[in-house]
C-alpha cells in the first residue's frame, strides 16, 4: 500500500507558467490511479478536483486546503522576515524568492501530516513518497506508481532495513566534501532531488523532525537553509545510514543509458526505475518514438544498443560515500 503526497501553491515569482504546472498536475492527478493527498490553497480547489475528473484517477483522493501558503505550515509560520533577509544570500537568488524557499521547505510537513492523518483515520499505508506536482513533465505511460513490489526491492537491494528514507541522488557529495563537519552548514551540491522522497511511516516521523531539527539550528547560526537539496545532503552526511538511493549517473551502468534519449532524461529516471514492468516497457516504447531516425537505426548496429533500459540498484547511502570518500571516512 502506497500513498503519493503532493501540493500546488502559486508563486509571485516562477520559473514555470501556470499553464506549465496545468500540464503537469493532469499527468500527475489524471493518470496516477495510486492514492494521493493533495495540499492546495482554497483559491485552487476547483482547478485541483477538476484535474481529478478524467477516467483514469487516484483510488483514493484527498484535497487538503487548510494552509494559504506554505508559511502557514507550523515549522514555517512567522518566518516570512527571515526568509526575505535570508534570499540574499542565495547564489541563484535572480531565480529564486523567499516563498519558494518554503514550498521547498514546507514538503517534510506535509507529507508527515498526510500520513499521519490517514492512519488516524484508520488507512495505513506500508510507504508515502512526496512527489513534486510538477514531476511528470512529459507524456508517459505509468498509472499503478510507483509500484508496490519495485518500492520492496530497492529497500531490500540496500540492505537497510525498512527504518530509511529513500531519495533518488544526481551525484555523490564532491570529495571536497569528505572533511565536512555539522557546523560548516548545508552542503551546496548536486546530490539529492528533492522532487520524489519517502518511505515507512517511522521513517517520514522521523526525517520530518530532524530535517526542522536542523533547519533551524542552521537558521539561528546564519546559514542559508532556503534550497532544501542543500539540507539534505548535509542529512546524507549526518546520517548516511538513514538513507536509501537510487542513483542514475553511476560511472558502472551509464554506458547501458546510450545511445541519448534510449531511456529519457536523467533527472525523473527513479519514475522508470519504480514502475512495473508492463508500464516500463510501454515507456520504452514512448521514448524510442521520440527518437531521432539516425539514433534509432545506429542503436541496431551497435551491441547493447538495443537492449532494455536498466534497473538501477537500491543503494545504501552508506556504501554511495564510503565509495566516494574511502572505507575510512
Amino acid at each position: 500500500r502506497v500513498l503519493l503526497v503532493s501540493a500546488l501553491y502559486p508563486l509571485a515569482k516562477s520559473k514555470h507558467s501556470q499553464k506549465d504546472y496545468a500540464e503537469w498536475l493532469q499527468r500527475l492527478l489524471g493518470t496516477i490511479t495510486t492514492d494521493v493527498y493533495f495540499f492546495a490553497p482554497p483559491s485552487l480547489e476547483s482547478i485541483v478536483l477538476d484535474t481529478t475528473q478524467p477516467k483514469l484517477q487516484p483510488q483514493f483522493f484527498k484535497l487538503n486546503t487548510e494552509y494559504e501558503t506554505a508559511f502557514t505550515v507550523p515549522p514555517l509560520q512567522g518566518l516570512e522576515k527571515v526568509y526575505d533577509g535570508m534570499h540574499q544570500k542565495d547564489r541563484e537568488k535572480l531565480r529564486h524568492s523567499p516563498e519558494l524557499y518554503a514550498v521547498w521547505n514546507a514538503k517534510p510537513f506535509f507529507l508527515n501530516t498526510a500520513v499521519q492523518e490517514m492512519r488516524q483515520r484508520g488507512k495505513e499505508y506500508d510507504y508515502a513518497f512526496w512527489i513534486d506536482a510538477g514531476s511528470f513533465r512529459e507524456e508517459h505511460a505509468f498509472s499503478g506508481w510507483p509500484d508496490a513490489t519495485r518500492v520492496e526491492e530497492v529497500f531490500e537491494q540496500s540492505g537497510k532495513g525498512h527504518d530509511t528514507i529513500f531519495f533518488p541522488i544526481w551525484d555523490p557529495p564532491g570529495f571536497r566534501f569528505r572533511t565536512w563537519q555539522e557546523g560548516m552548514g548545508p552542503v551546496d551540491d548536486e546530490v539529492s532531488e528533492g522532487s520524489f522522497f519517502g518511505g515507512p511511516p517511522q521513517a517520514i516521523r522521523w526525517y520530518t523532525s530532524t530535517f526542522y531539527e536542523y533547519h533551524d539550528h542552521y537558521l539561528s547560526l546564519g546559514h542559508f537553509v532556503g534550497k532544501d537539496q542543500t539540507l539534505i545532503n548535509a542529512l546524507f552526511l549526518l546520517f548516511p545510514r538513514r538513507f536509501v538511493t537510487l542513483w542514475r549517473r553511476d560511472p558502472s551502468s551509464r554506458t547501458k543509458f546510450w545511445p541519448s534519449g534510449k531511456c529519457g532524461g536523467e533527472w525523473y529516471y527513479y519514475e522508470f526505475a519504480l514502475a512495473k514492468e508492463n508500464e516500463r516497457n510501454a515507456m520504452e516504447s514512448i521514448w524510442e518514438k521520440k527518437m531521432s531516425w539516425f539514433w534509432r537505426v545506429l542503436r541496431g548496429w551497435v551491441p547493447g544498443g538495443t537492449a532494455k533500459c536498466p534497473l538501477p540498484p537500491g543503494l545504501a547511502m552508506e556504501s554511495v560515500l564510503a565509495e566516494t570518500f574511502g572505507e575510512r571516512w
